[in-house]
């Protein structure tokens, strides 16, 4: 509401900044007109007013002229752009539909019991921490560390079959906030916010380790230029041993919080 609150005081601005030049045109025009024929009479010839009709048009028709052109131009960007939010905004709310989805038909089976949705992607950060802690090797650096432990997990393709498509949807909403050309960073930026908004915090250290695999790690640069790990967990107290390790040292600070911050 704001934003479109905001473009409206805009385009009324340049509305009106056109009427001042313009009218700042015709009084300019008038003037120098006065300032070399105003001692003399009003004249009732019509010939005069023709060339007096002259001198105005040929002052002010180039100028108006351009004005027009500009604000038609400003028209038709407008115009456009807004075709292009309307267009790239119900591609967004679809891939967000898509991500719920997504979310639900994740799943696990472990001993007879199967689990969906967050309750699985929570197994899954269980299980990269029982890589971490008992299947790496503990001479390895914790960072290299954690990358195996999770591209290990990752060779179950049962696993990965339902949660791939999972990370891959969400990868590909920020691929296309990022990649819209007519949005400002600002715009980006919020658009992103309302994406964020719409993941757990189980869902965001899924996120984090998925970046760190190397199946997922394109996703890291959106991770860190959206601030994609804020308020995540990860089960027990896996988050606490990772930062640590120095583990998580991956990831840029601006991923863990909003620059602004």
């Amino acid at each position: 509401m704001i934003n479109g609150i905001m473009e409206k005081i805009r385009r009324l601005s340049i509305v009106l900044a056109g009427f001042i030049i313009s009218s700042s045109l015709v009084g300019a025009a008038l003037y120098f007109y006065y300032d070399h024929f105003g001692n003399r009479p009003i004249s009732g010839s019509v010939e005069k007013w023709g060339q007096f009709g002259d001198y105005i048009g040929g002052v002010l028709n180039p100028g108006l002229s351009f004005i027009s052109i500009v604000l038609v131009c400003y028209t038709l960007y407008t115009t456009s752009r807004q075709s292009s939010i309307q267009s790239f905004e119900s591609v967004l709310f679809e891939l967000i539909r898509f991500h719920k989805e997504h979310l639900q038909n994740v799943k696990v089976k472990y001993n007879d019991v199967t689990y969906y949705g967050t309750d699985a992607l929570s197994w899954c950060v269980t299980e990269v921490k029982f890589n971490f802690r008992l299947i790496s090797d503990d001479e390895q650096p914790p960072q290299v560390r954690l990358v195996s432990s999770i591209d290990e997990f990752y060779k179950n393709d049962i696993f990965f079959s339902s949660a791939g498509h999972y990370f891959r949807n969400l990868y590909h909403i920020f691929k296309h906030i990022d990649g819209s050309s007519f949005l400002t960073s600002k715009e980006k930026v919020k658009y992103a916010k309302l994406v964020r908004a719409q993941l757990s915090s189980v869902e965001s250290g899924a996120l984090m380790l998925n970046g760190l695999s190397t199946i997922g790690g394109r996703s890291r640069a959106y991770i860190e230029k959206y601030s994609l790990l804020q308020e995540y967990t990860l089960v027990g107290d896996f988050k606490e041993e990772l930062e640590a390790s120095g583990a998580l040292n991956f990831y840029a600070p601006e991923a863990y919080g909003d620059k602004s911050n």
